[in-house]
């Protein structure tokens, strides 16, 4: 999917996966995105084609009761007129910098193109020594790339300082911190080929500079030092000018010359002196800027085209099973009670809540307690769901020892779900929340060391909008 889509995409995700509580999205609406999409895309659409399609239909129909989020998935770009206004001042920078002194004398050793020369030579340098050192990690970027990938930084003002439903204001703050720690390599090609050519430009201005301003008034060139003397200064000019005295065919005069136009000596007319310049500019400055521009503005172009979404994620794996499969297969697994039928209808009614889909919860028999976990589990269902009752005293040796058996015939990638019934233990004990309190806080203890967070549901009477945002939550941030 292209770089638009992509922000649409991560923009929808934020707003579904902060709003367990379907306050502003609703699941009615969740399963028309989903069945409308899929019409839309058909049978045998991509999978990145869905998600994208659904996104847009999504923000489509939630910009219709909240207009801002139109403003945010449609924010326009700085990058239209960076690019061209960041040429234009640096060409003009370049060329009033150029601006020798009142008395048009050029001094060869220091002329503000010499700092431009020395300046780009030392940024090659830095690209040479970034590239050949072994990467660990992204290379941080400098100060002034910093600030220009700051501009692109165009996401969730809009709607952050207006009044909305709070979902709509946390999914906003999600947007802002996942999208531009996404978006950040895009922005970085950006920033490199904006600063590129502003580099070139910044060179082209100077040399129209010189040139333009030599039209009118005459420069003279000559030099002086405290420590170098002719022939130290002719070998330093013979390094920093040969690219100029290869294209242009002028030749670099010697010491003995040299010589004759040091210190106060009124010098020579400073033509000859300005082509050398201006050709070892065009060679060691603008060609080189604009090819590295070129460079970055193709692997920018890359990403606008292909921009990278992780579809693997659980989110994106959810929506798109719902969509070739219709329904979510979720295998439910009590230990050591039997779950009836209300629990059961309780359940299923989370797990349809939590995966955004029709769901077929299999219920296996109950494990005995003090027994291994089943060995015949389905390959990858969309959830596996250990069942235990906050009645039953916690034990690592029994229901931490199922967990892990169970976390063991699973694939890595399918979300192990621990969720324990508070229906028995909290009718019993309604008038002693302090004791509800310890049980739960001994279930959590109890399962901390096997890598599962419980869910404390009463299945009799699932609370949808409660479990189902937290159990969500959950899920998110495990595959984060």
């Amino acid at each position: 999917m292209d770089e638009r889509s992509a922000r649409d995409v991560v923009l929808a995700r934020a707003i579904e996966t902060s709003d367990g509580a379907r306050e502003v999205w609703s699941d009615a609406d969740r399963a028309w995105a989903t069945r409308a999409s899929g019409e839309i895309v058909g049978e045998h659409g991509h999978d990145d084609a869905f998600i994208a399609r659904r996104a847009e239909l999504i923000l489509d129909r939630l910009a219709e009761r909240h207009p801002r989020i139109r403003a945010l998935s449609r924010f326009p770009s700085a990058r239209g007129w960076m690019g061209p206004m960041t040429a234009i001042v640096a060409f003009v920078i370049g060329a009033l910098g150029v601006d020798i002194s009142p008395t048009q004398r050029i001094n060869l050793l220091a002329p503000p193109v010499l700092a431009l020369l020395a300046w780009n030579l030392a940024v090659y340098l830095s690209l040479v020594v970034a590239t050949m050192m072994p990467r660990r990690g992204s290379v941080a970027p400098g100060p002034l790339r910093r600030a220009v990938v700051a501009c692109f930084r165009d996401v969730s003002q809009p709607i952050r300082k207006s009044v909305a439903p709070r979902p709509l204001v946390v999914a906003m703050r999600r947007f802002a911190t996942e999208w531009p720690a996404l978006a950040l390599p895009l922005w970085q090609r950006r920033a490199a080929s904006l600063l590129h050519a502003g580099a070139a430009a910044l060179a082209a201005g100077a040399i129209a500079g010189l040139y333009v301003r030599g039209i009118a008034l005459e420069y003279r060139a000559a030099w002086q030092s405290t420590f170098l003397d002719a022939n130290a200064v002719a070998r330093l000019l013979d390094v920093v000018l040969a690219p100029g005295a290869w294209l242009t065919g002028i030749p670099i005069p010697d010491a003995a010359h040299l010589a004759t136009i040091a210190g106060d000596s009124p010098g020579e007319n400073a033509a000859p002196w300005i082509h050398l310049y201006a050709a070892t500019l065009l060679l060691v400055v603008i060609v080189p800027r604009l090819l590295l521009a070129a460079v970055a503005w193709m692997g920018e172009r890359r990403l606008v085209q292909r921009f990278p979404i992780a579809l693997g994620h659980a989110y994106y794996q959810r929506l798109l099973h719902a969509w070739r499969e219709g329904t979510a297969q979720v295998v439910a697994l009590p230990y050591s009670f039997d779950v009836n039928a209300n629990g059961r209808g309780g359940l299923a009614k989370l797990m349809a809540r939590v995966f955004d889909a029709g769901v077929d919860v299999e219920w296996r028999a109950t494990t005995a307690y003090g027994d291994d976990a089943p060995i015949d589990l389905p390959g990858a269902p969309a959830g596996v769901v250990a069942l235990f009752n906050l009645t039953a005293t916690p034990e690592p040796e029994n229901h931490g020892a199922f967990v892990d058996a169970l976390r063991g015939r699973i694939e890595p990638h399918v979300p192990l779900i621990a969720i324990v019934d508070t229906t028995d233990f909290v009718d019993r004990f309604a008038a002693n929340p302090r004791r509800i309190a310890e049980r739960e806080a001994a279930w959590r203890q109890m399962l901390e060391p096997h890598h599962a967070e419980p869910l404390f549901v009463r299945l009799a009477d699932p609370d949808l909008r409660e479990a189902g945002a937290t159990l969500s939550t959950r899920l998110e941030r495990a595959t984060t």
